[in-house]
């Protein structure tokens, strides 16, 4: 009898005390890793979210740039995190595709589970704005011509990486691939015509285009974007071609499910602040704003689409 009392009021205490550690998140900041070099796309969308959603979390918000090997660096930083909700990473759309392209990655993808769906954005084939290539049609001539026509990315097995070689593909051309680490560093290099192409996301491009730095080609969206109405749709000549990038947030699998449903949350409401969402707008990016479902979804989807292609194409690492 007595063990009995003793055992129920443990577990009243238990249960008294839960409601007061899920009301306790958030309560110390959010690092928010960004497995790439400061100036891409995903640093971009860090940066334009950060604030608001220093307001909804309630803390300081720390974004946190952790470049190398395409993003896995820093993606397994967060897979190896403690699973509290105060770390987590924004990654590109190269999550999905970097379990087909690297041999050996430094996390297990079942360590990881989506937190929201952020953004999506068409890409834009741009070239340097002295660049000679000044149509589509002038830049697959050249290429189908047999000249080293190269095309940057971010990473072997990146959007931009599958975007071009795709795109390639399709055309019946070939391409030279030059990586780089970040976004920000491709941009530079393709600015100052050390490269001759990128298929980039359409607001990593959008500024050097408006700066008249960069000269549009294509889109790869299925109709014109609204942003660059005079820009032909690679599906205008090339009907099925269409490739979006997108921006998502991640989070250590373990993490408890009511904190992880708190931080999407906050995420979304961040998303769907007015200010935010006309920032973003701006520059090029449609909200999606969906959550943990969406996210994992997005990425089963993406991961057997791209992954076909990098088996055929053979798209490795070292």
């Amino acid at each position: 009898m007595k063990m009995s009392w003793i055992a129920a009021a443990a577990a009243f205490a238990i249960g008294a005390h839960a409601p007061a550690l899920a009301d306790a998140y958030p309560g110390k900041p959010l690092a928010i890793v960004v497995p790439f070099a400061a100036g891409g796309t995903v640093d971009n969308v860090a940066r334009q979210v950060q604030d608001v959603l220093r307001d909804k979390f309630g803390q300081t918000v720390i974004i946190e740039n952790r470049g190398g090997a395409g993003g896995t660096i820093g993606t397994a930083t967060v897979a190896k995190a403690n699973p509290d909700g105060y770390t987590v990473a924004m990654v590109f759309d190269s999550y999905a595709t970097e379990q087909h392209v690297y041999p050996k990655l430094p996390y297990a993808q079942s360590g990881l589970t989506g937190v929201s769906y952020m953004v999506r954005s068409p890409m834009v084939l741009a070239v340097p704005a002295e660049s000679p290539y000044r149509t589509l049609q002038d830049y697959v001539e050249a290429a189908k011509q047999g000249r080293d026509v190269s095309y940057a990315s971010v990473g072997p097995g990146s959007s931009n990486h599958l975007a071009a070689e795709l795109f390639h593909q399709t055309a019946g051309t070939r391409g030279m691939h030059i990586p780089y680490k970040g976004g920000g560093p491709a941009i530079t290099d393709l600015m100052g015509g050390h490269v001759d192409s990128m298929i980039a996301s359409l607001p990593l491009v959008l500024p050097g285009i408006q700066g008249g730095k960069l000269r549009a080609l294509a889109v790869t969206s299925t109709e014109r974007s609204p942003a660059l109405p005079d820009t032909p749709a690679l599906a205008e000549h090339y009907p099925g071609l269409q490739v979006y990038s997108w921006v998502g947030m991640i989070a250590p699998a373990a993490t408890p499910s009511d904190v992880l449903q708190t931080l999407a949350q906050k995420v979304q409401a961040t998303l769907e602040d007015p200010v935010v969402a006309k920032r973003l707008g701006e520059r090029g990016f449609e909200v999606v704003a969906g959550g943990p479902a969406d996210m994992d979804r997005l990425y089963g989807e993406e991961s057997e689409r791209w992954g076909a292609l990098i088996r055929e194409r053979n798209i490795v690492t070292q």
